[in-house]
Formats: C-alpha cells, sequence, structure tokens
C-alpha cells in the first residue's frame, strides 16, 4: 500500500498535461476514483480497508485485486506525461527526464522502422545526451545508431563515425562505473550506523589512488562526482576537517566550469562544508554553507533530510537552541517524512529527546499551539529507536547518555544509578581508544558522579583529568551526529543538575572482572 501511495501522491502533485487519470470530481464515487483517492487522503492505509470500503471485499478477493492492478497501471502510464516544474527540478534533473523519455520514443520508432523520424531523434538526444554528461544514454544511443547503419542502411562512414562514438563512450562508462562501485564499497555499511570503521581510511585511500589518473583525464560529470566523494571520505575519516573544506571549495570550482548547473555535486560540496565546520564548532560559515547548499535541495528529498540533520547539529553544538527546534519542527512536518527508513527516523527521534531535555531546562521556547514537542515519556523513546540503540559504537551513546541527564536533572537518584552502573560495563565492553575517545571521557564523568555521592564540588574535583583530556582531543575525533550536545556543554549541565548535599543511595556493584 506504501508504494501505491507513493504512485498516487507523484502523479497527483505533477502537472499532467496530455492526459485525465481520474476524474477530477471526488464526488464521482465510481470503484478506481475511490481507491485512488481514499489512498491519496490515507483514509486507506492497508488492503483490507480499501478493499472493504470501494468493493465490500477482502483483499484477497479477484474483483479487488483486478481493480489495484488497473489503478497501478494508470499511474504508472501517467509517469510518461509528467509536466517538470522548473521551481522544483534542476536543469539536468529536466534534461535526463526529457532525454529519457524522447529515446525511449525514438526507440519505438526505430522498431517500426520509422527510420527517419526515429535518426533525427536520435540525433538531437545525442547533442543533448553529451552536453550533460549522460553516458549511460550516450552509450545506448549510439550503440543503436551503429546497429541501425551496419545491418539496414549499409552506410559505412556513418557506421564508423557511431562506432567510434560508442567506443569512447563506452571507456567513459567502465570507468564510470568503476568508480561507482568503489564509492558504495565505502558507504554501504553506514546506512543504518555512523560508526567509522577502522579500514574506512585505507580503502579510500587505495580507491583514490585507483581512479587518481583517470579522473585527471576524464572531466565526466558522474565520474568525477563520486570521485569526489571518495576523496572526502579520506578526510572525514582522518577528522581533517580544513582537508575537507578545500576539498570542497575544489569541487565547488570544478563543477561550475560544466556547461549545465550541475546542482546535485554542489549540494554535496556545501553539505559536507557544513558538516566540516560543525566539527570545528563554526557557526558562521557553517551556516553560510547550510544556506548555500539548500538552495540545490528540494524539501522532503532524501539529501534534504541528511542536511537537515548537520544543520540540526550544527546549532546543537553550537548553543543555537532555538533555531535547531526551528529546523526540527520544519523537517518532521514535511509530508514525506513518513517515508524516511527507520534508522532515519530514529535519529530524529533521538534529538527530539535532546529538544525536550533543553525545554525543560528552559533553553528554548515553544509556541503555546506547538505540538512537535509531545509529551515525552522517556520507555516509550527507548522503544521507538530499536535500531540505532543495537549500534553499540555510534547513536546508542547518545541514547544511553540522555536516559541519564533526564534522571539527574530529575533528582531520580537511585534510578540514574541503576542507569550509570549499567553504562559503566557498557564503556568497559565496548568504548576504546578510537573514534569514541570523547564519549568514553564523557561516561567515565558520568560514572563518577555516584562515587562522589551526587556532590557538585566533590564531582568537579574528581572529574577534573578527565574533563581536560575532554577539552584537548575537541576537534581530533568526529563529534557531530554522535555528540548531538557538546560534551563539555553537557557536563555543564549535569553539574547544573547538582548541588552541594550528600545523596545516600545504595551501595554500587562492583563490576565484575575476567
Amino acid at each position: 500500500m506504501k508504494a501505491l501511495y507513493e504512485l498516487a501522491e507523484m502523479v497527483h502533485n505533477t502537472k499532467i498535461k496530455e492526459v485525465e487519470l481520474v476524474q477530477e470530481n471526488r464526488n464521482d464515487h465510481s470503484p478506481l476514483n475511490s481507491l485512488f483517492y481514499g489512498i491519496l487522503s490515507k483514509e486507506f492505509t492497508n488492503d483490507h480497508e480499501a478493499a472493504k470500503k470501494v468493493l465490500h471485499s477482502e483483499p484477497g478477493d479477484q474483483a479487488y485485486q483486478r481493480l489495484k492492478r488497473k489503478l497501478k497501471r494508470s499511474l504508472l502510464n501517467a509517469v510518461f506525461f509528467f509536466d517538470m516544474p522548473q521551481s522544483d527540478y534542476n536543469e539536468r534533473h529536466r534534461a535526463y527526464h526529457e532525454c529519457n523519455k524522447y529515446w525511449a520514443a525514438a526507440k519505438i520508432l526505430l522498431a517500426k522502422n520509422a527510420n527517419h523520424i526515429g535518426i533525427e531523434l536520435c540525433n538531437k538526444l545525442l547533442k543533448k545526451t553529451e552536453k550533460y554528461d549522460f553516458t549511460d544514454l550516450v552509450v545506448d544511443i549510439a550503440r543503436n545508431m551503429r546497429l541501425l547503419y551496419a545491418t539496414k542502411e549499409g552506410n559505412i562512414k556513418k557506421y564508423e563515425q557511431y562506432n567510434a562514438l560508442f567506443k569512447q563512450y563506452e571507456e567513459i562508462w567502465i570507468e564510470e562505473n568503476l568508480v561507482d562501485e568503489l564509492y558504495m564499497e565505502l558507504v554501504l555499511r553506514y546506512v543504518n550506523s555512523q560508526t567509522i570503521l577502522k579500514e574506512t581510511h585505507s580503502k579510500a585511500v587505495e580507491f583514490y589512488s585507483r581512479i587518481e589518473n583517470i579522473l585527471k583525464k576524464n572531466t565526466s560529470y558522474r565520474l568525477q562526482l563520486c570521485g569526489m566523494l571518495i576523496r572526502l571520505v579520506i578526510f572525514f575519516s582522518k577528522n581533517d576537517w580544513k582537508g575537507m573544506i578545500e576539498a570542497c571549495n575544489e569541487a565547488v570550482e570544478l563543477f561550475e566550469k560544466k556547461p549545465y548547473h550541475a546542482s546535485v555535486p554542489l549540494q554535496i560540496a556545501y553539505h559536507h562544508q557544513l558538516v566540516a565546520y560543525t566539527q570545528l564548532l563554526n557557526f558562521k560559515d557553517g551556516q553560510a554553507a547550510a544556506i548555500k547548499c539548500l538552495k540545490y535541495l528540494e524539501p522532503g528529498s532524501y539529501n534534504w533530510f541528511k542536511h537537515q540533520e548537520f544543520y540540526f547539529l550544527l546549532c546543537m553544538n553550537t548553543k543555537q537552541y532555538q533555531l535547531a527546534f526551528e529546523i526540527f519542527r520544519e523537517t518532521i512536518s514535511n509530508r514525506r517524512f513518513q517515508f524516511l527508513s527507520s534508522g532515519g527516523a530514529e535519529t530524529w527521534k533521538i534529538n527530539e529527546a535532546y529538544l525536550h531535555y533543553l525545554n525543560e531546562k528552559g533553553e528554548i521556547i515553544t509556541p503555546e499551539d506547538d505540538t512537535s514537542l509531545s509529551k515525552f515519556r522517556l520507555n516509550k523513546f527507548l522503544n521507538d529507536t530499536p535500531i540505532l540503540s543495537r549500534d553499540k559504537q555510534g547513536m546508542n551513546i547518545p541514547i544511553l547518555i540522555i536516559k541519564i541527564l533526564f534522571k539527574l536533572k530529575n533528582k531520580i537518584y537511585n534510578q540514574s544509578l541503576l542507569d550509570i552502573e549499567n553504562i559503566d560495563r557498557y564503556c568497559s565492553r565496548y568504548l576504546r581508544q578510537d573514534e569514541t575517545f570523547r564519549s568514553n571521557c564523557f561516561i567515565k564523568m558520568l560514572i563518577t558522579i555516584p562515587t562522589c555521592n551526587f556532590h557538585r564540588e566533590a564531582v568537579i574535583r574528581k572529574t577534573n583529568k578527565l574533563q581536560k583530556r575532554l577539552e584537548t582531543q575537541s576537534g581530533n575525533y568526529p563529534r557531530a551526529e554522535i555528540e548531538i550536545i557538546l560534551y563539555e556543554t553537557l557536563w555543564e549541565f549535569v553539574l547544573e543538575s547538582l548541588n552541594n548535599q550528600v545523596v545516600h543511595t545504595r551501595k554500587r556493584a562492583k563490576r565484575a572482572t575476567t
């Protein structure tokens, strides 16, 4: 049902000039119309509801299955008549849509032996596909054209012309696929985990060395884009934020020279600058990069949601909490939010938990009629983050920390003691002197609290060395995503939750040793 809803929403929101899909009158209660608008309005969320309301039948009944197939066919046919509004799509995206549409028409014409119009269309397409670096389309068109001139026209000169073009772009296509594959090898393990694997940097360096010469001779859009992404992984995996910013500046210079507006790589370059400035705690330049990036993003797209995550983190890390709250509201109110992956949705659940904490501390102001921060229930929050809770060296860390922060703030010391004991065992098992170094330091500072009987001044004295170690490693390890709020700031909040009274709780259990 989700797939059919996506298709119905896309068709409904796109101007279709050449075909009328369903009756515009919502009062037309034909089965097809009722099913379409019922899905679109979310009146139906599953097949059982739709079948019962539209046909008074069960989902498995043949009549309902036929109706559902008919609607899907109609929606899919409508895809070919999509209008691409200039305001909603970038130049290259519109060109790619148009080229694919007319290439489908050209193939049908050539198959029907309408060679004159077919060849005319192919020649126009080749000019456009070469201009926009649509290598796969150039290869496909040139392959079909050489076949036509070899087997139907017998034109040696034309055959050689298109054969040479095919071989030229086939080589580029093979190189593009190589770079594609190498980039995917690097990123596929990070879809549901934020932990940087130890071998990532060495792999990125190895992969980039394999393609460096190719990148120098080939300016293909797709090849340069993936090459840039592999290079950025090199800087990211070594926490070289200044190097990343410089690499992004070089990428912007390269793609701005294209004979078209290369919005996607420009968006990626500005996004990575945002990430780097977040790590450097530079709000001014980070916000400038974020605003430039937003110009190239369609709200509700995958990249838009990822950008919102980092813009949110920039604000949280630099104490711009009110702006972070506004970004959160804008994100969760987007109609495409419901289609985020489970991991993506859970990330915003974690962000919401930290906003609740800030709200309780009076750090943000929420409008009286605002419902984006509904009443926070800790147990529900933990149940709503099952995937990231299993990310033992990544996003599970802020989940564990926020539990303790709430309980310390609300003076629930006995329960916080239990959580601190659990996080103590967690720290010894999963956190080491690597990219989790700062988390390790901060958790050890939390562990110190019950040993000092929750006495503020005693805690300050006991954690002095750990706090200095934390501060000296501020820029050496990646913070963004795991540190929703900078640990130094969180520690200030922790100390505000304590006072100079000794709190006696049950005895802490000694950690088992092996």
